[in-house]
């Protein structure tokens, strides 16, 4: 009796690690924010482009919210901007950028209240703005552009979720801002004196995350990626379907939606592979430029990282970046 209660105990203990071997992983945490180029993610999700179960995204109020949860570990995935990646990187965080999601050509903005024409009518006004986000870089690019500093200006530290109101109150003079709020703050009558499209190449949202991750969810990861491009391809044949899918969560129409995409590029994978090959390398100049401004922003502290710091193409390798590798088409302007 006791032989045969000590073979089930052996045979139970087996069973048990064999259900442990097979455990369904767990869900990867992404986080993303409003911002419009991001939100083909949630159409992969809603249409199906992604395995169901494994992947679990958290909207959060903006990136400067996104960062944190990635810096703390709350996320494994996080979209982000290039600059956001500098700020890790200067932090010593392991962020390793697997996907360019787009490139801001005119969807981040100074918006400001009638009056006030050009950059340079803003020295003395109050301008709102997240001291750690994209947009803070924007602002910064457009002073050097239109020959102030931030000293010319009143700095008003304003998260994105209360920009809006801020404005509606006259709080602010004018905000540097980003979709969908851009759109939303031209309804309410702001002007707009400066966009992204007057800096190109340089407002670049990624996806990020970690070394480890890379290495122990690989499938997961390219899964994601592939769910991305699928994503892409049907915003850019059916853009009506993909954008009223996509509108209700930025709380625009399907019309300002359009408009809103209409001032960003979505690279393809094709082109992504040519960015990321060679450990992105193609993207230096961008990250140098990118840490002098915030150098000089007393942002960053330490030297620029190199692109092979940063960059890891494994992921999309998972997809092929052969001669043929296009998934979707590039573009959905």
């Amino acid at each position: 009796m006791r032989g045969g209660l000590l073979r089930l105990f052996f045979v139970s203990l087996g069973l048990f690690g064999l259900a442990a071997c097979h455990a369904p992983e767990p869900p990867l945490r992404v986080a993303t924010s409003q911002w419009v180029g991001y939100q083909p993610l949630h159409l992969a999700q809603g249409h199906a482009f992604l395995p169901p179960d494994r992947f679990r995204f958290t909207d959060f109020g903006s990136n400067t919210e996104s960062l944190r949860a990635f810096r703390n570990g709350n996320v494994e995935v996080a979209a982000l901007t290039l600059d956001e990646v500098l700020l890790l990187s200067d932090a010593d965080h392991d962020a390793r950028v697997i996907l360019v999601m787009d490139y801001s050509e005119g969807a981040d903005a100074i918006v400001a209240r009638p009056g006030i024409a050009r950059v340079a009518d803003l020295r003395g006004k109050r301008v709102g703005v997240e001291s750690t986000a994209a947009t803070a870089y924007l602002l910064a690019r457009a002073l050097e552009i239109g020959g102030l500093t931030t000293a010319d200006v009143t700095l008003v530290p304003l998260h994105a979720a209360r920009q809006e109101r801020a404005f509606r109150r006259g709080e602010v003079d004018a905000l540097a801002t980003f979709e969908p709020l851009r759109t939303r703050l031209l309804e309410l009558g702001a002007r707009e004196i400066f966009s992204s499209r007057q800096m190109p190449g340089e407002i670049v949202d990624v996806l990020v995350t970690r070394s480890r991750v890379i290495e122990e969810r690989p499938e997961a990861l390219s899964e994601l990626l592939q769910g991305w491009f699928a994503a892409i391809g049907h915003l850019r044949r059916h853009p009506r379907d993909a954008v009223a899918a996509m509108a209700p969560r930025t709380e625009l129409s399907t019309d300002g939606f359009l408009q809103a995409i209409a001032g960003i590029h979505f690279p393809s994978h094709a082109e992504n592979c040519r960015l990321l090959a060679r450990s992105g390398e193609q993207l230096s100049p961008t990250i140098n430029r990118l840490h002098r401004i915030m150098t000089v922003q007393g942002l960053v502290f330490g030297e620029a990282p190199r692109a092979n710091e940063l960059f890891d193409d494994r992921p999309l390798q998972r997809l092929d970046c052969g001669p043929d590798s296009d998934v979707t088409e590039d573009s959905t302007r």
